[in-house]
């Protein structure tokens, strides 16, 4: 049987890293392998974008990746377009905004645009944005009926104190350590974070709702509409959310079963 591969793209260093590593262990092993591929600072996802935009998206992504830095050229060694079956994009909110290069009215409309380009992982890639940075996965507390996230928002202008603020939280903190159970309790509050994000409801929707109304384009646009417009940004990971949306009902199913003593028959849809 032929080795499945799977590219994940990121800006950052080790964090991404031990988050993709710890992902391969708990869920990919017996599937196929995840691939890292890290953008160094100063290239980001709105740069290989607009590369793409001037080839008319007429060139092929990976060979894109490979040109931009060593780093990429050693982890795609050996690799070709057609070897990875699936191409997905995880970049922080915060990282468009240092680095778009452009006032933040149009900023909004070229992630819209990259939202749209990066939109299916056999093609182009999917992308995921963490709001406001990758670490907002530290910034949870254990499913209960009040809360997910630590905090609901944080406000754009201390968002680049953010990371330092998650470092006390100790029961997500090693990325490394992440286990099944981990996992669920952040798929739980990730999914009803975007509930409430987009239907202004805390609790579990119907997962074809999920799938079909609550993708990366409606809760940037929710966000856009409700938060950033307000000077703050709603807080929440994007990875569980790509966990959700990629295995089936019957990851679903084995999630939020466990979870009916904590909400209502109605919140509880599947």
């Amino acid at each position: 049987m032929t080795k499945k591969y799977i590219a994940i793209i990121y800006e950052g260093e080790k964090t991404e890293r031990q988050l993709v590593d710890n992902l391969n262990k708990v869920f990919f092993k017996d599937l196929s392998e995840l691939i890292p591929i890290m953008f160094p600072a100063g290239e980001n996802i709105y740069m290989l974008w607009k590369q793409l935009k001037e080839d008319e998206f007429e060139t092929d992504l990976i060979e894109v990746i490979r040109e931009y830095n060593s780093d990429a050229e050693k982890a795609l060694h050996g690799f070709h377009r057609n070897d990875f079956m699936e191409i997905y994009l995880f970049f922080d909110y915060d990282g468009h905004q240092n680095n778009l290069g452009c006032l933040e009215s149009n900023c909004l409309d070229v992630l819209d645009e990259m939202l749209d380009t990066f939109s299916e992982e056999t093609e182009s890639g999917k992308l995921y944005i963490n709001y406001p940075i990758v670490e907002s996965l530290r910034d949870n507390k254990p499913p209960s009926e009040e809360n997910c996230y630590r905090r609901c928002t944080v406000r754009l202008d201390e968002i680049k104190n953010y990371k330092r603020t998650v470092t006390d939280i100790h029961i997500y903190q090693d990325f490394r350590k992440l286990d099944r159970r981990c996992w669920n309790d952040l798929c739980i509050n990730a999914v009803c974070k975007t509930n409430c994000i987009i239907n202004n409801v805390y609790g579990i929707p119907k997962r074809k709702d999920f799938i079909e109304n609550m993708g990366q384009n409606r809760l940037y646009q929710e966000q856009k509409d409700k938060y950033i417009t307000d000077g703050k940004i709603a807080v929440v990971n994007s990875f569980p959310l790509f966990l959700l949306e990629y295995f089936k009902k019957e990851f679903w199913d084995e999630i939020f079963t466990q979870t009916k003593s904590l909400y209502s028959d109605n919140e509880i849809q599947t």
